[in-house]
């Protein structure tokens, strides 16, 4: 069951991925480029859990990759933020 969860939202974060790259095609933002990363290591991170079959998320990897899916969100808001100030 909890492989099909997982599954679930990598599915869904993967699709969010899409979204935000099709956002970003028709409107040029980099905000939405970002975004499509984040969700996309989003999306690898949970793929990446459930092939290796593991059990508990304690390993330093699985951190490191969402730490870096939060860190892609916060360069996005901030260098969205420092651009519509120019």
């Amino acid at each position: 069951m909890q492989s099909f969860l997982l599954g679930m939202i990598a599915m869904a974060s993967a699709v969010a991925a899409l979204l935000f790259l099709r956002f970003w095609r028709s409107a040029h933002d980099r905000l939405f480029l970002w975004f499509a990363g984040a969700f996309l290591l989003e999306a690898l991170n949970r793929t990446f859990f459930v092939l290796r079959g593991a059990r508990t998320e304690d390993e330093p990897i699985y951190f490191l990759f969402r730490l870096c899916f939060f860190v892609l969100i916060i360069i996005a808001i901030v260098e969205k933020n420092l651009s519509s100030r120019r």
